[in-house]
């Protein structure tokens, strides 16, 4: 076989192998848009893997995600993280628009990512991780403690912070700041992030992002990749409708409404006992309550105050206080609510006004039933003979009176003419004793 023969056989064998390790297919491959907007909950986790799992089966060339959080479950997001590294193709963290931010969970999800770019006017950072008991795990510094919640608080930080610096470290970005956004709970604008080599480029916008990484070598897993994205096909891939359903209920403000809502519901059951329809909405309420407490940062002391606050409230409707137990009651219900999350973390709180309208609500609705409960107190037998009294009755012949389709006997009926009205003073056993109407 000639030289020239060999050779033209060897190219056929080997370029086609070479392009495939370059990632430099004759066309570009399609490229997968995913969009996180709020907090990494496991609906999140599940739209990401499912998303993942779909770009691998059309064999995109990179998927972009564009990111808006404020944090999240560290455990949802080491699992996302695991799909984006094993990821056979390269994935872009893109943290957009213009004033979102990658906070908390979110700072790991940009550590991991092959390539990591963000908007103009948008932050990164505040990664300390956030207990559900309100407050943060560990510190940088402190104070030595036997307690078992701080020993495993710092094991949490300790782990959390070397989880970050190995993300960093592994795509070539500055480990000491990722350590330190963990440990430290420091922040950083898109600038500089930039200047600081923690983010890889700034990218106003998608079409900007896209232009700015067309030709970018990617190197990933042992493998070479050149994105190419002009040309290229966009695949969507938003949350199915049960996923946006559950994510919803990882707001503050709904956390507190459904817990809230649980409870007064509750109350109507066990106030108004029927079918079971105040018994199902509100247990319905607390369970997807419990759902969006758990990942959110919940102050234990806060979540004490509110409960106690709700369960002194309804107890004065039996005991009666005279309101005293309702005052002391929103006193706790309203410090419990601002309190209920941790201030200082990125997942956000109960707003204000929701509280401030809350607390009004629930004065006037326990206020309106305590006034009705002293009124039926208060209020004259409705049943039985002792209901007569003060009565208007009708004066009959024979000292005898009609009041409710009955005829009485009565006391006092002498001064009184057939047919006057007389009002019932009292019941006397069998007799009643009347007087003038007043």
């Amino acid at each position: 076989m000639r030289a020239s023969t060999r050779l033209g056989l060897l190219a056929l064998i080997v370029l086609p192998a070479f392009a495939e390790i370059r990632g430099e297919d004759a066309a570009p491959r399609p490229v997968l848009v995913m969009d996180v907007n709020g907090p990494i909950d496991p609906a999140v986790k599940n739209h990401l893997l499912s998303g993942f799992q779909r770009a691998e089966a059309l064999g995109v060339g990179a998927v972009i995600l564009r990111l808006d959080t404020p944090g999240g479950l560290l455990d949802a997001t080491r699992d996302i993280v695991q799909a984006m590294i094993n990821a056979p193709y390269p994935v872009i963290v893109h943290v957009a628009p213009r004033g979102a931010r990658a906070a908390s969970a979110g700072v790991f999800l940009t550590m991991a990512a092959d390539v990591a770019a963000l908007a103009p006017e948008t932050h990164l950072g505040a990664a300390h991780p956030v207990n559900l008991g309100g407050g943060p795990t560990g510190g940088s510094a402190p104070a030595p403690s036997t307690g078992t919640a701080d020993v495993l608080g710092e094991k949490v930080l300790s782990d959390a912070a070397a989880y970050i610096r190995g993300l960093a470290t592994a795509h070539g970005r500055n480990a000491v700041w990722a350590e330190d956004a963990v440990r430290r709970s420091v922040s950083l604008t898109a600038e500089e992030a930039l200047a600081n080599h923690v983010v890889d480029l700034l990218a106003a916008d998608e079409t900007e992002l896209m232009d700015r990484l067309e030709g970018r070598v990617v190197r990933k897993n042992g493998r070479t990749f050149t994105l190419r994205f002009r040309g290229a096909t966009r695949v969507d891939h938003p949350m199915s409708a049960a996923q946006r359903g559950l994510h919803v209920l990882g707001h503050p403000n709904i956390a507190y409404l459904l817990l809230v809502l649980g409870f007064y519901a509750l109350v109507y059951e066990f106030a108004t006992p029927g079918v079971g329809l105040g018994a199902i909405a509100g247990i319905t309420c607390l369970v997807l309550a419990f759902f969006s407490l758990q990942i959110l940062p919940i102050n234990t002391a806060g979540l004490v105050l509110l409960v106690a606050g709700l369960i002194m409230m309804a107890v004065d409707l039996i005991v009666s206080s005279h309101g005293l137990l309702i005052f002391g009651g929103l006193l706790a219900f309203g410090l419990g609510s601002f309190l209920l999350f941790d201030g200082d973390s990125p997942a956000g709180r109960v707003s204000w006004p929701l509280i401030v309208g809350t607390l009004a609500g629930s004065a006037a609705y326990f206020g309106l039933a305590l006034r009705k409960v002293f009124q039926a107190r208060r209020a004259p037998p409705r049943t039985g003979a002792e209901s007569l009294r003060g009565q208007t009755a009708e004066v009959r012949p024979d000292g005898l009176v009609f009041v409710q389709g009955a005829l009485w006997t009565a006391d006092g009926v002498e001064a009184f003419k057939p047919g006057d009205r007389v009002k019932v003073l009292e019941v006397l056993g069998t007799r009643l004793r009347v007087g003038p109407p007043s």
